[in-house]
């Protein structure tokens, strides 16, 4: 069911309800008034029959004067006056009175608002000795036409509130309802990876601050989409790099060292050759080869990194860089059990230790280095922590470049947390944390 036909229904069986109780309320107040009305003219009616009775008692009245008494009292409203003579036939008296009727109530009504029989006799002896009878009974009639032409004038006006009250709602709704659609328009254009798209401004400001917070969503995520196309070019550039650069070693070095093999190798054929001195060479361009291939596998993946450890891997990348800059001085700091990690958390905290050192190498100009990686319980979870700091100029750059970017999409795609704080001439901190995740071992 949709919304405005939710609402709607609501409303609906919210007006129901009001009627129905409006309506009992109003047949309550009905019963109630036809009640008061009629026992207050019945006990009038009763204390003026028996003030004229005490009156005709103590004066001589003719039958005609008694009578025409009588009569006028039969007008009194809601009330049937009968007179009877002594052999039970009833008087004639003045003509009854005739109410007139616009809508008579229905049958229901009148029985929910009839009252109980009221009726009173009283025996009169006249001057001749002839002895009379009056009865008088409670006549509703009148004023419960009088309560239906009330309640009927109650029910529709609240029947009209209500209508009224219903359109507002929906004229409410209705504009709500467009904002609703316009909202939905945006998610859509963002779910098909429009980016652009900005919702506009709402006049409900629940509305508006729904627009801006989802026009901040896009925002970041239209951000988020052109780093990661930046960091994907930057990373195939990478890799078209270092496999320029592998090629070209492969040309220059191992090309070179076999071709002089080869060629030591046709001079050793030979027998006046001096074969000591080739094969020193030949030992030689080993050696020498088996520096590149060493080099070109730490590139590619640091084979100790599951031979001995990660201690003992970033132990061995921090003398590598003490070795290249002998005027920066780095610290290292390791926990033990960081050798337990998986390999997958491993090879991230090797990759962002290293890209740290190459960025304050290239960019931060210091003097001191610290690195951490230690293991930390937060919130009865177990994280490992990298913190890399240095002294150098900081405040060069915001934190969005490549080797940034690139750690921080390694933390994250792990569920952890990237920190970077740079301030000028203070250095810069990069404090990265993941999941301690422990390596499996096969039974």
């Amino acid at each position: 069911m949709s919304l405005r036909g939710l609402i709607n229904l609501r409303i609906v069986i919210s007006v129901l309800i009001i009627i129905v109780l409006g309506a009992t309320l109003a047949i309550w107040q009905a019963r109630e008034s036809v009640r008061e009305e009629i026992t207050s003219s019945y006990n009038l009616a009763l204390q003026m029959i028996e003030f004229g009775l005490s009156q005709f008692t103590r004066d001589e009245h003719t039958e005609n004067e008694w009578l025409e008494q009588i009569g006028q009292l039969r007008e009194t409203r809601h009330l049937q006056i009968v007179l009877f003579d002594q052999a039970g036939h009833e008087i004639t008296l003045s003509p009854e009175k005739n109410v007139l009727i616009d809508e008579a109530p229905p049958q229901w009504f009148i029985n929910a608002v009839m009252m109980d029989d009221i009726s009173s006799a009283y025996e009169i002896k006249l001057p001749n000795d002839a002895i009379q009878r009056i009865v008088i009974n409670a006549d509703p009639m009148d004023e419960i036409y009088e309560a239906w032409r009330e309640s009927l004038v109650y029910f529709w006006s609240i029947v009209l509130m209500l209508g009224i009250i219903f359109l507002a709602i929906n004229v409410v709704f209705h504009s709500m309802l467009r904002a609703v659609k316009t909202i939905l328009s945006g998610l859509k254009s963002v779910e098909s990876g429009n980016y652009e798209k900005r919702l506009p401004r709402f006049r409900i400001s629940e509305f508006d601050a729904i627009a801006a917070e989802i026009n901040n969503l896009t925002s970041a995520l239209n951000t988020a989409r052109q780093n990661n196309q930046a960091l994907a070019r930057h990373t195939m550039h990478i890799q078209e790099n270092e496999r320029r650069h592998m090629s070209r070693e492969l040309h220059d070095e191992m090309g070179q060292s076999l071709t002089a093999v080869k060629a030591m190798a046709v001079v050793a054929k030979q027998s006046d050759s001096k074969v000591q001195n080739i094969a020193d060479s030949i030992i030689d361009i080993c050696n020498h080869l088996s520096g590149v291939v060493r080099s070109m596998m730490k590139t590619l993946h640091p084979l100790s990194l599951s031979d001995l450890g990660l201690v003992a891997t970033l132990t061995d990348l921090v003398d590598e860089w003490k070795r290249r800059q002998p005027s920066l001085d780095i610290y290292l700091n390791c926990d033990k059990r960081i050798d337990d990690l998986d390999d997958e958390v491993a090879i991230h905290v090797y990759r962002i230790v290293q890209e740290c050192l190459t960025n304050i190498v290239r960019h931060a100009d210091a003097n001191l280095a610290n690195i951490s990686v230690r293991e930390s319980l937060i919130a009865e979870k177990k994280w490992i922590i990298i913190k890399v700091s240095d002294d150098g100029v900081g405040g060069s750059t915001s934190g969005e470049g490549f080797g940034i970017l690139a750690m921080r999409e390694r933390v994250e795609s792990m569920g952890g947390l990237f920190i970077f704080e740079s301030s000028k001439n203070d250095g810069v901190t990069v404090t990265a944390r993941m999941p301690f995740l422990e390596k499996s071992y096969d039974r």
